[in-house]
This record gives structure tokens, sequence and C-alpha cells, in this order.
């Protein structure tokens, strides 16, 4: 199946048969994703339903798509700058029609303009990453009329969560935060995205981690589960943390704890993954020594002031695909994948099995809103609890009892 030219924007359509490979690849270890695959099919609850998606476009979220084509819907889908797989998404075109604006080497402002793109469809149900879809139809009077059209969404991201919860009155329908989940929480924060940072900082810089000096700054899932892979790989591991009782957790987990401006000096490398903005900024980069490797895992690259960093060199140098060199005079600093999510954008993301989970409560939770919106409070709230017992239980059987 093929799209007009004013229906998808791709880096290059061509990259689709390797883009195709990707998928079936990550499909043939999603078992979760292939039996819901195989029951909407049949059942087509998402028929007649415009699905507007934000969210990584690489192979797993490829399996993904196929549930909800096949399901009925009819889908249009847009990234996140620096984790787009090309390949996947020329697939994606042209494999399943899917309305796909994605280009690995995006722009924050391409981005948005993508994000506006997806919402030009009309969308009845938004699956969100960081709120930018939502953040549009709130502030944007070009999609203000989505506001009563929209009949629910999901989040994907704490991030995102923070933001419908406390920066917009996210009050015209239901959205379901993926993230809210203990099975996501743990699962795929903890383990998921623990070991894909620690994949990515290695394939990005090829530098050994054992002994290395590693801050990390946040300690919530995803932190937490950096923390304890970089621990595994040997590091020496201090956890920056602001929340009282996520510093007294990684107090207890065994790790050193102290203030950001204390930790700096010291370290060999510093991960971000907060999800706020401006967690690394001028006074920060200071304060670092020589050599001093920086990424960030958090969910914006905002997360790291990349504005101030290069105000402040003399001079930028590409040294490797994902490594760039900031010279400030007196030291070198090497920020990892221009403060893009290091995991995705040097790496393939979370595992595939992982993703299997996330994106079986993505799906379920979709379903949930086609079929039965009026049941849920329109309010950002947790996917329901049947639902996340249901893909355990999946989990479970495929994972386990094999």
């Amino acid at each position: 199946m093929t799209l007009s030219l004013d229906n998808y924007q791709v880096a290059d359509l061509s990259l689709a048969p390797e883009g195709t490979k990707r998928i079936a690849w990550a499909k043939h270890h999603m078992p979760i994703m292939r039996s819901l695959i195989e029951r909407l099919e049949k059942e087509q609850p998402f028929r007649g339903l415009t699905i507007g998606i934000c969210l990584h476009v690489e192979a797993k979220t490829g399996v993904w798509l196929e549930a909800l084509t096949k399901g009925g819907a009819k889908v249009v889908i847009t990234g996140s700058p620096g984790s787009t797989q090309d390949e996947t998404a020329a697939a994606l075109v042209t494999d399943y029609g899917v309305h796909v604006f994605a280009k690995r080497d995006e722009s924050f402002e391409e981005h948005i303009h993508y994000c506006k793109a997806v919402l030009q469809f009309n969308p009845d149900i938004i699956s969100d990453n960081g709120a930018d879809l939502h953040e549009l139809i709130f502030t944007d009077p070009q999609f203000e009329h989505l506001q009563q059209h929209i009949i629910g969404a999901t989040e994907e991201t704490t991030t995102g969560a923070n933001r419908l919860r406390e920066d917009f009155k996210s009050n015209k329908w239901s959205t379901l935060i993926i993230n809210d989940t203990m099975s996501k929480r743990i699962i795929e924060n903890r383990f998921g995205v623990g070991s894909s940072v620690v994949d990515g900082i290695m394939r990005a810089t090829n530098v050994m981690l054992h002994g290395k000096k590693v801050v990390v700054v946040g300690y919530g899932y995803c932190g937490s589960g950096t923390a304890q892979r970089l621990r595994g790989m040997g590091a020496h591991v201090t956890v920056v943390e602001i929340n009282p009782l996520a510093k007294l957790e990684a107090h207890l987990e065994g790790f050193y704890t102290a203030q950001l401006a204390d930790a700096l000096p010291d370290a060999d490398m510093v991960i971000t993954i907060t999800g706020r903005d401006d967690t690394l900024q001028q006074q920060h980069f200071e304060l670092m020594r020589d050599k001093t490797i920086i990424a960030n895992a958090g969910h914006f690259q905002r997360e790291i002031n990349v504005a101030a960093l290069q105000k402040m060199s003399n001079k930028q140098q590409q040294i490797r695909p994902h490594v760039t060199a900031y010279d400030l005079g007196n030291k070198q600093l090497f920020l990892l994948s221009n403060a893009n999510l290091v995991n995705l954008s040097a790496g393939d993301g979370n595992p595939i099995e992982i993703m299997d989970l996330g994106l079986a409560l993505q799906t379920l939770s979709l379903e949930r809103i086609a079929l039965d919106a009026k049941s849920l409070t329109k309010t950002p709230q947790p996917v329901p609890y049947d639902i996340e017992l249901k893909v355990a239980e999946l989990s479970c059987e495929h994972w386990i009892n094999h």
C-alpha cells in the first residue's frame, strides 16, 4: 500500500525493505502483541476511528501499529528527534499504509511541525509521548476544535503526565497514563530503560564502565534501573535526587547520594534522567572536570541546556557518530547524541520483550477507550487495573510458562 506524498514525510521510502525486516525480527520476539494482532484483526475494535500518535518510530512500535491497523484504525504517527529509525518509518508507509511524519535527523522545530501534521488528520483518539499533542490541542487555536472531538487518549511518560496535571487543564477527555502502572514502572522503566541506557552509552562511546565514577541525576524508576545496571557493570555510582523518599531509597539500595554541585567535580560521566527541563545548566558545566561524558536519558533534550554549553565553548567537533566534543578552553566535555535520549538515539531502545509488555498496555488501553470511553472519568488517570493484570498475566504466560 502506498500513500500520496502529501500524507507522509519520511527520509527515504526506498529504505522500506530493511524496515520490513526490522519489524519482522521484533515481531518474532513479541508473543503478546502477536496474540493481540490475531484477536484485533477478527474483532475490529478500531473500525472507523483515526488514532493520532506521537511515539518513537522504531521496529517495536511497528508491531504495535500493525495491531492497530489490522484492528481497523487509520493511523497517523510522528516520532521524536534522534530516535526515529528511517527504515522502519518507510516500511510503515509501504507495508501498512500508516501516515508517518518522522525523520531521524529532525530538529525540535520540525518535530512540532510533524505533531501538527498528525493533528490535521482530526484524530478520534491520541496516543501521546511527553504531552506534545495535548499541548497543541490546548494552546494552538488551529486545533482547539479537537477538544470537543477527541474521545480519549493515552500518555506514555511521567514527563507527559506531569505536564497534563501541572501545565494544562486536561479535563476534556480521559487520558490513561501508561507510566502510572506498576508493570510499566518496574518492568519497562527499571529493567528496560536501565539496560538500554547502558547499551546506548556503550555503543556511543566504546569506553569501559568498570571503575568509572558515574553520577545519575534522578532516581525515579528509570533512574534507579540505570543506576543498578551501571553498578552491575562495575561503575561507582552516585545518585542525585531532590525527593527525600527517592533519595532515601537510593541510600538504602547502597548508592552514594549527594547534592548535584558536590557530585559533579569528581564525575567521569553524568547522566540526567529527571524528565525536567534545564537539569544541567552553565554553572553545572563549569563544575565538571576535563573529559567528562554527558548523556541524557530523560524525556526531552531540554533536560540538558545545550545552548548554554555551545555558548561556553570555543570549538565543537563531532568525533564519533554520537559524541560531540565541546572545547571550553581549560577542558573538553563530551556530549552524547546532542542530549537526545541516549538509549534510542545511540541504541535500539528498550529490549524487544520489554516493549512487548509496554505496547500491550497501550493497545488494550486504546481498545478500552474505543469501546467504552464513557466509563472513564475525564481526567489524567492510571490504566484500569484489570488491563494491567491482563498484561501481567500474558507476560507470565509467554515469558515464564514455556
